[in-house]
């Protein structure tokens, strides 16, 4: 019981995986709150890293980082599963196609939304998820 207590008063930690300044400004922004850290990653080799070293509640990851061709996002979900399987997995795409939204629910994401997505629906989401207070 005394776990569970610290446990709700600790920071929570969330993984935003974007490779645009502006949105990961924005998104950033948004989501801070005392409770919450936000945690950011650029390509796919930096999530790696935060992945391996931090515990996250949350990913949320953008599909394609560097280029229009790669598709990162989907190993960035690949590793969220296979190292922290208990977090919840937000995709954000400007390329959605329905084979795509098939393949990111395969891969175990929870959510896929499609560009532009207001920092404030990833807020309505993750309040949802008692993530952050409401």
């Amino acid at each position: 019981m005394v776990k569970d207590a610290v446990m709700s008063n600790s920071p929570r930690k969330i993984l935003l995986v974007e490779d645009e300044d502006a949105i990961l400004f924005a998104f950033k922004k948004v989501l801070s709150a005392p409770t919450l850290i936000v945690d950011t990653a650029q390509s796919l080799e930096e999530a790696v890293v935060q992945l391996h070293h931090n515990e996250y509640r949350a990913v949320i990851a953008d599909l394609r980082l560097s280029n229009a061709t790669a598709i990162e996002g989907f190993e960035v979900i690949k590793q969220a599963k296979k190292k922290q399987g208990h977090c919840t997995i937000i995709v954000l795409t400007a390329y959605g196609k329905s084979d795509t939204r098939e393949h990111v629910f395969t891969l175990g994401a929870d959510y896929y939304l499609e560009k532009p997505v207001s920092p404030h629906k990833i807020k309505d989401i993750l309040k949802s998820l008692e993530i952050i207070p409401n």
